[in-house]
């Protein structure tokens, strides 16, 4: 029993470096684990990581995006400084994971420096995804170092230009290049390891020639590389089978519902990342002074909506009446876990039972999910369909 508990620790210490494993964060991590198992509606326990959308803004067209084939889920602004330090206030000492993306360019976030500084005051470890084609100096590259930052994850579906741009669109190789090495250079010159620098590969049809010149040159600028199968607008790619999703569907309750909360820069709560319009938000944070009182999260977190999402988990079909528009419902996840559940009360075997989903036809619930009073009124008849598509620096960490 000591031996295993001694592995878990480790085990953690080595999934969220920089993270100080107080006994507090160990207790919630174990009651949130407990309370998920037992499909508990009303949670003790806070959750471990926290998406925070530090903004919503791109400054690339990447065309199985939200933010880049142009959709507009919730006004175009930047994370409010002061309501992430409340946010941090209350769920700072259980967080294992803070990650300061979703849908947009967090470098281009106004106050993302000083929020990562935050989340390292609470020795948390913390995560940026961008595509890094933008302008950077040595300056910025050395406050982003000396933030505390755990894991710089880089967008790079591609060793050429050409094939690079083709889902990247409007970025530069040459200056995302060019970043890298500013933030390479900035580690050495303050003899740090951090952050620890991710090139994330995305593998579609037309760059699939380039992944062994990735490899290369991701060892020149000392950083690692996840190799990952990019998700597509549509059917599936035709691709070499060595090349995976960063997960496979499976049938459990999902971890959103009990682990993670993800909070937009309008104090709106989505029930999970791959929420993008603030209709099928399940809770509203106030961007006031008023924001800092105790319990603020909480009451989202324990609110109604959530309360009928996790319900959900316990009996789809009782619980459908009163759920009906919460996203949840039809998501995948939920109807795996149904169908698993429904087999295994049939007396057959759990091994035998087919998810009937693969990592792709989920991400298109999302994608093509448009709620009527939100995005499908706004959407632009010519916005891109394109059949391109990619994953989050969150999965390719943890790959």
């Amino acid at each position: 029993m000591l031996n295993r508990m001694r592995k878990s620790v480790a085990d953690l210490a080595a999934t969220y470096p920089g993270t100080s494993l107080t006994l507090r964060r160990l207790a919630n991590l174990h009651l949130g684990r407990w309370e998920q198992r037992r499909n508990r509606i009303r949670l003790r326990s806070y959750p471990i990581k926290l998406t925070v959308e530090s903004t919503n803004i791109c400054n690339l067209r990447c065309p199985a995006c939200f933010t880049g084939a142009d959709e507009f889920g919730r006004p175009r602004r930047h994370f409010d400084l002061e309501l992430f330090r409340a946010l941090m206030r209350e769920l700072g000492p259980y967080l294992f994971e803070v990650e300061f993306h979703n849908w947009g360019e967090p470098l281009l976030a106004r106050h993302l420096f000083d929020m990562i500084e935050e989340a390292t005051r609470y020795a948390v470890h913390s995560t940026v995804s961008t595509n890094f084609s933008l302008p950077f100096d040595a300056g910025r590259a050395e406050r982003l170092v000396r933030s505390g930052l755990c894991v710089l994850g880089v967008s790079i579906d591609g060793a050429r230009q050409s094939t690079y741009e083709q889902y990247r669109r409007h970025g530069d190789l040459d200056t995302v290049l060019r970043n890298c090495r500013l933030v390479l250079q900035a580690k050495r010159r303050l003899g740090t390891a951090r952050p620890r620098m991710i090139w994330e590969f995305h593998v579609f049809e037309h760059n699939q020639g380039d992944v062994e010149r990735a490899q290369v040159m991701a060892r020149e600028l000392e950083m690692d590389i996840a190799i990952n199968r990019g998700w597509v607008v549509g059917p599936d790619q035709d691709l070499d089978p060595q090349y995976r999703y960063f997960a496979d569907p499976e049938p459990t309750r999902c971890h959103f519902l009990w682990g993670q909360a993800v909070v937009n820069p309008d104090g709106g709560v989505s029930p999970c990342c791959g929420a993008f319009y603030r209709e099928d938000d399940v809770g509203t944070l106030a961007l006031s002074a008023a924001a800092g009182r105790p319990g603020m999260f909480r009451e989202v977190w324990n609110g109604p909506r959530l309360q009928q999402a996790r319900a959900l988990f316990r009996s789809r079909e009782a619980h459908a009446a009163g759920s009906s528009d919460l996203i949840c419902r039809d998501c995948p996840r939920l109807l795996i876990w149904d169908g698993y559940q429904r087999h295994v009360s049939a007396g057959r075997d759990p091994a035998t039972f087919e998810v009937g989903y693969t990592t792709n036809q989920c991400f298109q619930f999302f994608w093509n999910r448009r709620p009527v009073s939100g995005g499908e009124a706004r959407r632009d008849a010519g916005s891109p369909r394109s059949s391109l598509g990619s994953a989050s620096v969150a999965r390719a960490n943890s790959s």
